[in-house]
Formats: C-alpha cells, structure tokens, sequence
C-alpha cells in the first residue's frame, strides 16, 4: 500500500492538510515503515497566497512525529521580500538539542530538520532562534533544515558529518564530525566538554557527539574579569567586543560506580576554522584552579580582597603569589601550523611575571613534572633551534607591549640569533583556554637551570643564576659570593691597568658581556639596567671542559617590552655612562670597564661592527615586518577577545612606529658613540 497525501491546488484548509487528532499527514500508514523513501508536496494556500513546502518522510510514519506547525494565511509575498535565511549554529551534546538561527522578511516561522535524509520534526522557534532535541543513539551522517517565512523560496542550510575515533591519531583541524568515545562493557564512559575533569556525575556517552563549528556559543570564562575595577584605565579588564571564538574540547574518563577506571584523555578540535601560518596551543584545566576566588591563579580573588596595596600601581592579586603552592594541573596540546599534535600531556602551571601580571592577559609558565605527565616536552617547536626537549615552558602575552606591538621582544631578541648572546626562542602562538579562545600568545623558552644544562650539556645542579645586584635566583647560599667579589674588586682597583682588567676576564666573559651592553643600549630598553638583568655561572669549574664550564659569568638578555619606543635619538648610551639616578651595581662594570683603553677599543669596534651588520637599517625593518606579517591576520580576532591594542589601526601604528625607529637609530647611535668617545 502506498501513502500519500491528497490536495487540491486550490483552497486548501489546514484542517484538509493535517485532520485533527491526527499527528503527521501519514495517519493511515500508522505501523508501516518505508525506509529511505519520501514524497514532496507543494501545498499552496489559494487564501493570501502563502507557498510552503512541506516534506514528509514515509518512515516517519510514527506517533512521535511532531506535527507541523500551524501556518496561518499571509498576505501575498511582495518581489522586494527577500528568501529567509537559516543556519545550524551548534549542537548541546548533553542536552541533545541542536540549534540555529532563522532570518525573514514574512511573519511564518517554519523549521523542518532532517536527519539522513529522513524528517527528524519540527523545530521550535524562538525569535529568530530554533531548537529541536536530537535523537540519542540514531546514526546521524547529514543535518538539512529548511526554513519558511512565507515570502518565497525557503532557506536551506546543511551539514555533512564525517567520522571521527577519539582512539586514532587526531588532527586540531577537522569538518563537522561525529567524535566516537572509547567504551567498555565493563565500565560507563563519561565525559566533558567545558574542560573540567569527568566525574561520577558527568553526562554518560552512549552514542557519537556531534562536533561543529559552534555560533554564539557561551564562553562564561571570557567574562570573568581578570583584574579589579580600580586597576587604572590603561590596563583595565574589557570584557569581549563580540563573540568569542571557541574550540571543541573533549574530555572522558571511563568509571565503575564511583570510581574512576581505565581509560581516559583530552582532546581539542577546531572545527572549520584554521588560523593560517599560527601554531595553536589547547590548555584544558578545571576552571576553578584559574578562576576561583579561593585559589584561582588568574583573578585577584582572595588576596586582593585581604589586601588590596593601592600604594602600589600593580595593586595585589591571587596571581602574585608564586611558588609550588599556586602551582595548578592542567593538559596541554600544542599543534603545529598544518594541525598535527606535537605535545599533548599532563603538566603544571603557574602565572609567570613580575608586575605583568596584574594586566588583563597574563603570562603562564608551564613545568613537566612526573607529577602530571612526562618529566620533559618532547618537541622541536622552535624551527631552527637545536634544542628540542623542554622543563619549562612560558606562553607569553608581550608583558606591557600588549598594550602596543604585542611582538617587541620576541622582534628584538630574534634579530641576535647570529650572536653567541643567550636568547629565549620565540614562536607566535594562537591560545584557547578551555576551548575559548584566549588571543595570541608567544611561546618561548624560560631562562632557569634546565634552559642552560639543554644548551650547554652541563649539570643543572651546578648552575648558578643572580639577579640584579647579586640576588640569588637559582642555586645554593653562597654561589652569590663569586659575583659580590667581583663587584668589590672592579670598585677598588683601577682596571685602567692590564693585569686589572686580565683578573676581570678571569671572573665574566667580557666579549659576552660587550653584546650584551650592545644590545641593551641600541635597543634603548629604558627598562634597564636597573631592572631585568639577569646572569650566570657554572660553580665548579672544568678548564678541561666545553667554554660554557670555564666558571665565568654570562648575561641573560630578555623582557626588552620596554625597547624601541619613543625618539630613535634617545641617547641610552649617555645614560648609562652618565646617569647619577641609576643604582651604582647597575652601571659599576661598564663605567669601570671603560676606563680600560683596550676595553674602550674592544667595546667600539664591537658597536660599529653591529651597526654594520646586526642592526642594519634593510636587516632589522625586513625582520619586524616579517614578524608583524606572521601575526597580522590574528590581530583583529585577539583585538576582539581582550580590547589591546585599541584597535588594528592603533597595532599598525605601533609597529610601523617600530619600523621608523630601526630606520633612524643606526645613525643616532653612531652620533651618540662619537659625542662620548671621539672620532672614530
């Protein structure tokens, strides 16, 4: 028996259409099924002329088939009414409904869904908002919603889902896709899809979930203010300009009862979106380890409650504190430029930085610890660089340069890769912070005793590592001594002497030293030298071993956010040759340095060869505008998330800024280099 419905091209009632009591124009087929099959009718409304499609699936014979809805009469649709649009905006896996938008010029709001090509129902709409519930367990390869506004054609939009194993080797990039959990008959699959950890309590996987590209989806941590409301206006925490990008990220832990068993593991996937020549880094963490009031590392929280310093300008917060005690668990994927996981493990995190980190958008510091994962990250993720096994990590926000170029450092370390300068790497990295996307971010290697055991093969326990005038940063009471001694001599012995200055050479690599000092004044980072300068030694030296072993001190250059900004003629090297505000142990050894006729030669020539080569007009702008490329089409996105920079215009600004800076300096700083040595 075949199933049709009859009408007549003419009046029509709906009450012909759709009899009462009956809930699907199938009614006589009730019980019969006729899979893969359907019919099209046209049923036109003679009254107002309103034309809808209606499409009946015949194995949709069924008392659960909602009925379609009421269309009333409406008036005849005018040539300039434009075709309704439609489009599926996402899918709740654990409430099973799916949604999307509809747009129209008419009054009807009509949304059919169909599901494989057989009608799953009828949409309710809300607005210009539909939802409907999914059928849980159902196989599901192809969504089609056909929307109708009474003024024509109606809209369709649809999307093919394509299979996806949680248990294969996954990409971040993928299509729509219908994710599989792993299952056992012996244990309940549960998962997650807000980063927190799976439960006894989380929603139970029985079928696949349906992995799209997500509009107008919440993203409750983007709104969660990060510093206080009486932070200055400057850095103040803006909530997003509009919405936030989001990631799907994919969490499950399988249980007996109560108690967690067998497998479990994380996954992120970007689902029809790419961020071009960018890496991308996924860290998923229970929310309240970075957002709670208690402990949350990323708010001010407790401790800018009990104690808020309005003396000082960075205030205080939760992400002031530092050591193991604010350490938090977390996991991390990073994936290279074409979507292919390099690191995907367990580890720690903490807020990394000194007064950065009351800025809305913090530094963090990663540690692969045994406690999480694996004890290193096993990766090459700095092209270029021997070095691919890593301790630490930092994912970098550009310090206060966010504010501006948000590439500054990570611009002005890499143009001295060609000197034996120490340098943290650096690649632009794109950053989604459980599944919501958090702007673009620098990953970079972090100076500590693990950086310098992997570049150098030494033993970490044996590195010393001060700050400033001596302070003990890494290593043992008393491995500040070497330092303090040197100072005392440099202040009491006249270094215009050879053998004074061959005792100097005995104690810091002074060739390493002259880079440094190079560097720091072309740059003209008025940052320094009062602050961020950071040095090094191996305490037990091996004359027989590599140079880096010989036992003298080395610098470590880094945080130059506060370089190549305002007048390329700013003369840094007057400053720190004649500054009297600027601390005595932060200038003792140049000033000193220099009353040495060798030195003074040694340090000029060195300046000039730079400003030949290093700091080469054509050199440093090609190198800056690479970089501002690299990032550029990231800019307006992360502009989006954080509202720093003020605008892409204002980014632009800024780097051009830059440019013209590079232009300019090499001739300023031959001038400079004139006025306090001579003619050279």
């Amino acid at each position: 028996m075949a199933c049709a419905v009859h009408g007549r091209v003419g009046d029509v009632s709906q009450e012909e259409r759709i009899p009462a009591g009956r809930t699907s124009p199938c009614q006589p087929c009730a019980g019969r099924s006729f899979p893969g099959r359907q019919a099209l009718m046209p049923l036109r409304f003679k009254s107002r002329s309103a034309l809808l499609w209606l499409t009946i699936s015949l194995s949709a014979c069924r008392e659960d088939v909602p009925p379609a809805p009421v269309v009333p009469p409406i008036e005849e649709p005018r040539e300039e009414q434009s075709v309704p649009y439609v489009s599926i905006d996402g899918m709740d896996n654990a409430s099973g409904f799916l949604r999307g938008t509809i747009q129209g010029q008419g009054d009807i709001r009509a949304v059919e869904v169909h599901v494989d090509g057989v009608l799953l129902g009828w949409a309710e709409v809300n607005g210009d908002q539909w939802s409907i519930q999914w059928l849980p367990g159902a196989p599901r390869h192809s969504i089609e919603v056909v929307a109708h506004d009474g003024s024509g054609t109606p809209a369709r939009a649809s999307l093919a889902l394509q299979p996806l194993d949680f248990a294969t080797p996954h990409a971040l990039y993928q299509p729509p896709s219908l994710l599989t959990l792993p299952t056992s008959e012996s244990a309940t699959t549960r998962y997650t899809l807000d980063g927190s950890t799976p439960t006894a309590n989380s929603p139970i996987y029985t079928s696949p979930l349906v992995l799209m590209r997500s509009q107008g989806e919440p993203a409750p941590l983007s709104f969660i203010p990060t510093n206080p409301p009486e932070t200055p206006v400057e850095w103040r925490w803006l909530p997003p300009r509009g919405p936030v990008g989001r990631a799907a990220v994919v969490r499950f832990q399988q249980f007996q009862g109560a108690t967690p068993v067998g497998a479990s593991g994380t996954r992120s996937y970007l689902i029809d979106k790419s961020h071009g020549p960018l890496p991308v880094m996924s860290l998923t963490v229970d929310a309240e380890h970075f957002f709670g009031f208690e402990h949350g590392i990323y708010v001010p929280g407790r401790i800018h409650a009990e104690d808020p310093r309005p003396d000082w300008m960075w205030g205080n917060g939760n992400y002031h504190q530092s050591g193991k005690d604010w350490e938090r668990p977390l996991h991390v994927e990073w994936f290279e430029v074409d979507g292919q996981p390099v690191i995907s493990q367990g580890a720690g995190v903490r807020v990394h930085g000194s007064g950065s980190v009351a800025l809305p958008h913090k530094s963090l510091r990663l540690y692969a610890k045994d406690d999480y994962g694996p004890k290193t990250f096993r990766a090459a993720v700095f092209p270029g660089e021997a070095v691919d096994e890593f301790t630490r990590l930092i994912v970098r926000t550009s310090g206060q340069d966010l504010l501006y170029s948000k590439i500054r450092d990570c611009a002005l370390q890499g143009l001295l890769r060609e000197t034996a300068l120490h340098l943290q790497a650096c690649r632009p990295t794109v950053l989604y912070l459980n599944g919501e996307y958090w702007g673009l971010h620098e990953l970079r290697e972090r100076y500590d005793e693990y950086y310098l055991a992997s570049r150098h093969g030494i033993d970490r326990k044996k590195v010393a590592i001060l700050e400033l005038d001596g302070v003990l940063d890494t290593g043992e009471e008393g491995d500040e001594s070497h330092y303090l001694a040197l100072l005392d001599f440099v202040r009491n012995n006249d270094l215009s002497l050879p053998e004074n200055l061959s005792h100097v050479e005995s104690m810091m690599d002074v060739d390493d030293f002259i880079d440094y000092q190079i560097a720091e004044i072309f740059f003209a980072n008025t940052d320094w030298p009062h602050n961020n300068v950071k040095f090094w030694r191996y305490v037990e030296p091996d004359a027989e071993g590599p140079v880096a072993k010989d036992g003298r001190w080395r610098w470590l250059l880094y945080d130059l956010d506060g370089a190549f900004l305002g007048d390329a003629n700013y003369d840094s090297l007057a400053r720190v040759l004649t500054d009297e505000t600027l601390p005595e142990w932060s200038v003792l050894l140049i000033r000193k340095l220099l009353t040495n006729a060798d030195f003074k030669s040694r340090f000029v020539s060195r300046f000039q060869w730079h400003l030949d080569n290093t700091f080469r007009e054509e050199r440093v702008t090609a190198h800056l505008e690479s970089l501002a490329d690299l990032v550029a089409a990231e800019i307006p996105a992360h502009i989006e998330r954080w509202g720093y920079p003020v605008s892409v215009e204002s980014w632009r600004y800024y780097v051009d800024a830059m440019r013209d800076f590079a232009t300019q300096r090499p001739m300023r700083v031959r001038q400079h280099l004139e006025a306090s040595f001579g003619p050279f």
